[in-house]
């Protein structure tokens, strides 16, 4: 009678791990994604800004 109940267990288990992936793929990697490219072009920006000024 066990195996029954390990069965749900590990379907649940299962989907909840199925959720937290897609989580992951769809919207953390893409909003971790935008903010470091955002927050990369902000450091350039403010460097630019406040910064010496660059020659050639």
């Amino acid at each position: 009678m066990a195996k029954p109940e390990k069965n749900k267990v590990d379907k649940k288990v299962r989907g909840n791990e199925l959720k937290a992936l897609g989580f992951i793929i769809i919207v953390l990697f893409p909003m971790l994604s935008i903010f470091s490219v955002g927050a990369y072009g902000f450091i350039i920006w403010m460097m630019q800004a406040f910064g010496p000024m660059t020659g050639h």
